[in-house]
């Protein structure tokens, strides 16, 4: 049977699919680095493959990509996009330590902000939690002792991609509280991102021809663990979990990333990074125990 927005789902549910979200986007550098095209022709490309598919989950699960959905996510797609392009460029301008650590404070920013625009209520153990994450995500990201330095433009750059992402996050909450179709939202707003993305296309070092065969591989899997799987479910599990717990738990993707390329590229990873990932997956655990034990069952 096809589940739709409409029926009955366990609390669990949601910090599962939240979990699998960020395991996703913990992927995505993984997948990304198996590939040999440009910037600009992967995050393009992923981007417009990913609408299809998010389409056809929209229609199984009882919404459709028209032309509401398309006016509705005009304004949700530049923050999205705008959030990611600002990324790219970033990490150009600054160290990766500098850019993962400034996206990591968009946690940060919720527990302030979501009391006042979602409503939501900030516990004691939230706070702390924040602060253990990223301080284990300081750990991974440092512990290699080999940070390159970063710069103030970079830093900025990080900064307001953070900010913007932070934003794209508080209106999907309002819109699934609405309880209106994540994927058709989702289907839109790639739709958008795709298209705010063709002067980068044009103007940067977009090219098909660098796309061999392992390249398109890996490019329809970055369109099903990062679009189907990391976007699709976080965007569904906002119905029923608070932003602010959503949030803290994607600080477990830096850690899933260097963890993934330790084991799967073999990179170097010392005893001290180690320490911080458990550090991480630690509150991570003590985030959802939390979670659970306020939630209730929920209709998706």
């Amino acid at each position: 049977m096809t589940t739709t927005d409409a029926e009955p789902t366990s609390s669990r549910r949601p910090l599962a699919a939240g979990f699998i979200s960020m395991c996703s986007w913990g992927a995505g550098p993984l997948i990304i680095r198996g590939i040999s095209a440009s910037t600009s022709t992967i995050t393009v490309m992923r981007l417009a493959l990913s609408v299809p598919v998010m389409a056809f989950w929209a229609w199984r699960t009882g919404g459709r990509l028209d032309a509401k959905v398309m006016k509705d996510t005009a304004l949700p797609g530049i923050f999205f996009f705008s959030s990611m392009a600002l990324a790219f460029e970033a990490i150009r301008h600054t160290s990766i330590a500098n850019q993962t650590l400034i996206g990591a404070l968009s946690p940060a920013v919720l527990l302030f902000i979501a009391p006042r625009l979602l409503g939501e209520r900030v516990s004691f153990a939230q706070v702390m939690l924040a602060i253990l994450g990223f301080v284990g995500i300081g750990v991974v990201v440092f512990g290699g002792g080999d940070a390159q330095s970063g710069s103030f433009f970079g830093d900025v750059l990080s900064t307001i991609s953070m900010l913007l992402w932070t934003t794209y996050v508080v209106m999907v909450k309002r819109v699934r509280v609405r309880n209106e179709n994540a994927w058709a939202y989702l289907a839109g707003n790639f739709a958008w991102s795709a298209i705010y993305g063709i002067p980068w296309a044009i103007f940067g070092s977009f090219s098909l021809a660098d796309l061999g065969g392992v390249d398109w591989t890996l490019l329809l899997t970055m369109v099903v663990v990062q679009g189907t799987l990391a976007h699709g479910l976080h965007a569904w599990s906002l119905r029923h979990l608070d932003a602010t717990v959503s949030s803290l738990i994607n600080l477990g993707a830096p850690a899933f990333s260097v963890v993934g390329a330790w084991v799967i590229y073999d990179q170097s990873i010392t005893v001290v990074q180690m320490l911080g990932a458990g550090v991480v997956f630690i509150s991570l655990a003590l985030v959802s125990i939390n979670a659970s034990r306020q939630m209730t069952p929920v209709s998706s």
